[in-house]
């Protein structure tokens, strides 16, 4: 299959330091958005280490060719960050999300924790198939929608779970099948704040990836830019 992909990057209005990352490698079949973890310190590194170390562990397709290798892989890199983070950060350490895809065939396969996400455009239509580990989404998947009534502003930007922080690590894996026409989208929370789903899919849709990603980090701007945004992607041929 022929892989079409971009990635972009823009700091926003607000922030003094773009503290996303991105890969886009077609050869290698990876692509991922890591987002450096505020209120922690080196948010920027620890998010280019992130995709560093991934692009680095896996030389060819077939390093991730399963999800097992995937998760290795995953947990290798959440490893690596937290040996540089008690370098640079101290006790506090640092800390990312990481959401990436390996591409292997007419298989997709997808490593995620933290709040970007992954969305898929194919026959069955536009949808997300990643979770947000964030308190305010946790609370809701356990309590149901009313949780979010009175819930703190904060709950939605409070990670669960993240790279490079030295507790208990799970990673959510999964894997689908993928044909001509199908279109993959990574990004930064800074984009799915400011860019609703419908804008999201009308951009993966009617344009190609280098001008999607643009048009995307475009509208998260347009729309306040009070964050990071940062988009991948992926078209199938």
């Amino acid at each position: 299959m022929l892989l079409n992909s971009h990635g972009h990057s823009d700091v926003g209005f607000v922030r003094e330091n773009n503290e996303d990352s991105f890969v886009a490698d077609n050869n290698k079949g990876i692509f991922a958005v890591a987002d450096g973890v505020g209120g922690l310190p080196f948010g920027n590194l620890a998010s280019k280490l992130a995709v560093k170390f991934f692009d680095s562990l896996v030389s060819s397709p077939a390093d991730c060719g399963n999800l097992e290798q995937f998760n290795a892989i995953t947990h290798k890199i959440h490893q690596n960050i937290i040996e540089c983070g008690e370098l640079v950060g101290g006790e506090n350490g640092i800390g990312t999300t990481f959401s990436a895809v390996s591409i292997q065939g007419s298989k997709a396969m997808f490593a995620h924790v933290g709040d970007s996400s992954i969305f898929l455009l194919d026959s069955d239509g536009f949808r997300k198939v990643s979770k947000s580990h964030t308190l305010r989404d946790e609370l809701i998947e356990k309590h149901g929608e009313n949780a979010a009534l009175d819930m703190p502003e904060h709950y939605s930007h409070t990670l669960t779970r993240c790279m490079g922080q030295d507790i208990d690590f799970e990673v959510d894996l999964g894997e689908f099948k993928i044909s001509s026409g199908t279109t993959l989208l990574i990004c930064s929370d800074g984009i799915t704040n400011m860019v609703d789903e419908v804008e999201l899919e009308k951009a993966i849709q009617n344009q190609e990836p280098a001008n999607a990603v643009a048009h995307l980090v475009d509208l998260a701007n347009q729309n306040g830019g009070i964050d990071n945004s940062t988009a991948v992607c992926l078209k199938i041929g």
